[in-house]
């Protein structure tokens, strides 16, 4: 079977996952042994200059993990990733605190789409 630079969905031999998983927006190749590995070194950025209107601001007080605010603002815990880049974040280990961006949830999927379309 050839599965190289197709998204994990898209192979029968591995099991489907929801489709706002951070695993989702990068594809995966097949080692010849038929392990399977996602290529992560693509660096996935927002531009500076999106325009603000698609974002809400909130201030976190207190240490709260990124799966917190995931559900907080999209009902689900499967959209840290995305308010990691949307706040230029890398390590997920760094809890926040003080004010961070958050996509609204009408941009999200349009989003997504446009990260695996540029991937």
């Amino acid at each position: 079977m050839d599965s190289t630079g197709r998204y994990r969905n898209e192979i029968s031999d591995l099991t489907s996952l929801s489709d706002l998983r951070y695993e989702n927006i990068f594809k995966m190749y097949q080692l010849t042994d038929g392990k399977f590995f996602y290529n992560i070194l693509k660096k996935i950025s927002f531009p500076d200059n999106l325009n603000e209107n698609i974002f809400y601001s909130i201030t976190v007080n207190e240490r709260m993990p990124w799966t917190t605010i995931s559900y907080n603002a999209y009902g689900t815990i499967e959209l840290w990733w995305l308010i990691m880049l949307v706040n230029d974040l890398t390590n997920p280990i760094n809890v926040p605190k003080g004010n961070i961006k958050i996509l609204k949830q009408d941009y999200v999927r349009p989003v997504i789409s446009q990260i695996q379309s540029q991937l």
